[in-house]
């Protein structure tokens, strides 16, 4: 959620008195909210398989159902763990396109004569393209 991010500055003569509140743009909480979710729900279906494989293994051999169903389940994690992962690549490039230095140039303030306007910082992104990957 970008969009509800802030950027104000810490001192009010700053940029010549020019100064107003820029917000970033992007919601991208969606898509990281269905990686997400999708990665618990396929935590507790691995616990819940864990238990029947160990537990009843006598009643997932004698019944045909079950290796069925769990292939299904699976055929249709892998799906949704793949199209979850592609959501989550193109927000990531979205968060990064909202958050890197071409924002600068969109900033009012920035425009204004005789004022420059840098990053003081860069945070890294490494580990959310290791998330990706």
């Amino acid at each position: 959620r970008l969009n509800t991010v802030v950027f104000s500055t810490p001192d009010p003569k700053g940029c010549g008195g020019t100064w107003a509140d820029v917000y970033l743009m992007g919601n991208f909480s969606s898509s990281a909210q269905f990686f997400v979710t999708l990665a618990a729900l396929v935590f507790l279906y691995c616990i819940t398989a864990l238990v029947v494989y160990i537990g009843y293994s006598h009643v997932y051999q004698q019944n045909n159902k079950f290796p069925l169903t769990d292939l299904t389940i699976s055929i249709l994690t892998a799906f949704l763990w793949l199209v979850s992962t592609f959501f989550w690549a193109k927000a990531l490039a979205g968060i990064k396109g909202s958050t890197g230095a071409s924002i600068i140039s969109g900033i009012k303030s920035c425009k204004a004569p005789g004022t420059t306007c840098h990053f003081v910082s860069v945070t890294s992104m490494g580990i959310l393209n290791m998330s990706v990957v």
